[in-house]
């Protein structure tokens, strides 16, 4: 009986560290998403060294700080039941209007830059013009706009295009294209 109580020791979890791990998760979880909302797109965009360290020193600090002080197996799924559930819920309400979205939006059109979406989304020329040449682009009058999606990407929309209006609903300053 000894090597099963020991082992319930290692893997196991009391009732109050189980409550403890699924409000941390639910806290966290929450702070993460709020953070994310709020400069994730930024965060995203600009893939440079320090973005990702930053990203990656959150989702550790966010980990260890949802399994407590001693993580365990049964803590760790109970973790990662909590965060499932969340982003299932999250998820539902998302798309059924419930949340708002981050929108995509224009950060350049017909050869200029928006240049004050640029600095809210911490973004250069620089890197948009390596954007540009890595889509192919050797002629900015090829280019009609260029919109910031979601996810940090940065789509393309070439000079003459034919665009159906849904593509670019949800895309703020779409208007001006």
């Amino acid at each position: 009986m000894e090597f099963w109580a020991r082992l319930w020791h290692e893997i196991g979890i009391t009732a109050p560290r189980a409550a403890a791990v699924v409000l941390a998760s639910g806290v966290l979880y929450l702070t993460l998403t709020v953070i994310l909302r709020v400069w994730g797109q930024r965060l995203f965009a600009n893939r440079s060294g320090t973005g990702l360290a930053v990203v990656l020193v959150l989702g550790s600090i966010i980990g260890r700080s949802m399994l407590g002080p001693g993580p365990t197996l049964i803590g760790g799924l109970l973790c990662l039941a909590t965060l499932i559930t969340l982003e299932t819920l999250f998820g539902t309400g998302r798309r059924a209007g419930l949340f708002g979205h981050r929108r995509a939006v224009v950060i350049f059109r017909d050869g200029d830059f928006d240049h004050r979406t640029l600095r809210r989304y911490h973004l250069d020329e620089r890197l948009v013009w390596a954007r540009l040449r890595q889509a192919g682009v050797t002629d900015l009058e090829h280019v009609r706009a260029l919109v910031l999606e979601t996810d940090g990407s940065v789509s393309l929309i070439r000079q003459g295009a034919v665009i159906d209006p849904r593509l670019l609903a949800t895309v703020r300053g779409a208007e001006t294209l």
